[in-house]
C-alpha cells in the first residue's frame, strides 16, 4: 500500500477548499459543522488541514469499533491533539499513548475499582447534599452554574479531602475554563495561530498553565507535610508504585494525572446532569419515575437502580459529554472500502452515531425506556459510547455514574422542575457544554435545609 493510488480516501475538503470555506464553516459550532458535512458527504468524510494533515471524520459504527476496539493497537491519540491540548493539560491518561499510557493506566486503575470508589461515596453524597441545601429555587432559574460548581466541588474534594479557600477554587475554575476555550478555538480555526504574534494568546495560556501547576504543587507539598491518613484520590496517586521498579510517580506526573481527573471528572458530569435536567423538565412522567425511585430506595442503592441508569444513559446518548474522540494510525489501514495511510487522524463522532436512524428508533426523542428490556432491566446498546470504547474506556466511568445517580436521587427527593421552553445551546469545547439551562425549580412540600442528609 505504498503507492498513493492504492489509497481510497473518503470524499471531503482539500486544504484549499477548507480555507475558502473556513469563515463560514467555523462560525458554526463543531457539531453543527460536522453534521452538515455528513449530510453532504455521508457518514464518513475527510478534511486535509494545512500541513497535509489528513483527518477522517466518521459516525460509521464499524469504523469506530475498528479504531477504538478491534484494531486499537494500530492507533494512538493523535500527535496534533496531544500537542494542542496536552501542552496545557499535561501528559496524563487522557492525552498520553503507547507504553507510557499503559504503564500509567495499570498504576492508577486499582484506585478506581468499585471497592475503592465506595470509600469516596460518603464524600460525594455529602458534597451533593451541601450543594442542594443552597440550590436556587424559583421561576426561570439557570441551574447550570450551580450544577457545575457542585461537580467541581465534588471532584476537588474527592481529589483533595481538604477545604480549599473560595479564592483558590475560583481561580482553578477560571484557569480551566480559559484554557479549554483557547484549545478548542485553536483546533477549530487552522489559521488562528497566525494572530498570536499580535494577541500573544499562546503565551497567556502558557502562563495560565504554569499557575495551575503551581497551585497543584502547593497542595502536594502541603499533603506531604501532613501525616494524617486521607481517603482521597491524591493519597492514591502519592502511594502508587510501579510494579517493575517500586518507585513512586514524580510530582510532575501526579500533577498531570490530577489535571486530567479534574478536567474529565467535573466537566463531563456537570454537563450531563445539566442536559439531563433540561430534558426531564419537558417530560413530567420521567420526573415522576425518578421521584418514585428517590422515595422508595436509599441513596446508596441508587447506583444499581435500572431506571435511574436508563435516564442517565438516554441523556448521554442525546448529549454525549465526550462527543467525539481522536486516534492516529500508526501504519496504513483499511476499513471497508476505505484505505488510508499512516498518520491519518480518525475522529469518531459519537454524537452522530448516537443519533443515527440506523441504530436508534426515533433517534432525536428523549426516551429512557429504550435502555430497559421488557422486565425493566438495563440493557446494553452496541451503538452507545458515553465513555469511549476499548482499552481506553474512561477510567472514571463508575465514579461518574455513581455521582450522577446520587445527585438525581437527592435532587428529586427535594425538588420538582418544569420547563420554561428554553432550549440550551450546545457549546462543543473539549466536552459538550450547554450555554445555560433555565427552568422552574420548586421545593417539594415540607422542604427545609435540615432535611438534607436524612
Amino acid at each position: 500500500m505504498d503507492a498513493p493510488n492504492k489509497y481510497s480516501i473518503p470524499k471531503g475538503y482539500s486544504t484549499t477548499r477548507l480555507i475558502l470555506r473556513s469563515l463560514r464553516y467555523f462560525r458554526r459550532n463543531t457539531i453543527q459543522a460536522i453534521t452538515i458535512n455528513m449530510e453532504k458527504f455521508g457518514d464518513t468524510y475527510s478534511v486535509v488541514f494545512p500541513g497535509n494533515r489528513l483527518i477522517i471524520i466518521t459516525r460509521d459504527l464499524s469504523f469506530i469499533q475498528h479504531t477504538l476496539r478491534d484494531n486499537h493497537t494500530n492507533y494512538h491519540k493523535s500527535k496534533y491533539m496531544v500537542d494542542k491540548i496536552g501542552r496545557l493539560f499535561g501528559n496524563g491518561l487522557l492525552f498520553s499513548s503507547g507504553s507510557y499510557w499503559l504503564q500509567q493506566r495499570r498504576l492508577i486503575q486499582p484506585g478506581f475499582h468499585m471497592k475503592k470508589l465506595q470509600g469516596l461515596y460518603s464524600i460525594v453524597v455529602e458534597r451533593i447534599e451541601a450543594s442542594l441545601a443552597t440550590f436556587p429555587v424559583g421561576e426561570a432559574v439557570n441551574v447550570y452554574p450551580s450544577i457545575h460548581q457542585m461537580a467541581f466541588n465534588i471532584i476537588l474534594r474527592s481529589l483533595f479531602d481538604i477545604d480549599l479557600s473560595r479564592e483558590t477554587m475560583g481561580e482553578i475554575s477560571t484557569l480551566f475554563n480559559s484554557m479549554q476555550e483557547f484549545v478548542i478555538k485553536d483546533m477549530n480555526r487552522p489559521l488562528r495561530h497566525l494572530t498570536y504574534v499580535f494577541t500573544h494568546q499562546d503565551k497567556i495560556n502558557i502562563r495560565r498553565r504554569d499557575r495551575m501547576r503551581a497551585i497543584m504543587q502547593d497542595i502536594i507539598e502541603q499533603r506531604r507535610k501532613d501525616f494524617h491518613p486521607y481517603n482521597d484520590l491524591l493519597d492514591m496517586l502519592l502511594n502508587a508504585r510501579y510494579e517493575d521498579t517500586g518507585e513512586a510517580m514524580s510530582d510532575d506526573q501526579i500533577i498531570d494525572e490530577v489535571l486530567v481527573l479534574m478536567l474529565a471528572g467535573h466537566e463531563t458530569t456537570a454537563n450531563t446532569l445539566s442536559w439531563l435536567l433540561s430534558m426531564v423538565a419537558k417530560k413530567p412522567q420521567v420526573m415522576e419515575g425518578l421521584r418514585v425511585v428517590a422515595e422508595t430506595t436509599g441513596i446508596y442503592d441508587s447506583v444499581k437502580n435500572d431506571y435511574i441508569n436508563a435516564v442517565i444513559n438516554e441523556s448521554m446518548r442525546l448529549r454525549p459529554a465526550a462527543f467525539m474522540t481522536d486516534r492516529m494510525a500508526l501504519s496504513d489501514d483499511r476499513v471497508g472500502q476505505w484505505v488510508y495511510p499512516k498518520n491519518t487522524v480518525i475522529l469518531s463522532f459519537f454524537y452522530g452515531v448516537h443519533r443515527s436512524k440506523d441504530h436508534w428508533e426515533e433517534p432525536d426523542a428523549f426516551m429512557p425506556e429504550r435502555f430497559l428490556d421488557d422486565a425493566g432491566k438495563l440493557r446494553k446498546m452496541p451503538a452507545f459510547f458515553p465513555f469511549g470504547a476499548g482499552p481506553r474506556l474512561c477510567i472514571g466511568n463508575n465514579f461518574a455514574m455513581a455521582e450522577m445517580c446520587f445527585f438525581l436521587h437527592a435532587f428529586f427527593r427535594h425538588f420538582t422542575i418544569s420547563s420554561t421552553g428554553q432550549e440550551p445551546v450546545m457549546r462543543p469545547l473539549i466536552t459538550l457544554r450547554p450555554d445555560k439551562v433555565v427552568m422552574n425549580v420548586r421545593p417539594v412540600p415540607g422542604f427545609t435545609k435540615h432535611s438534607f442528609g436524612r
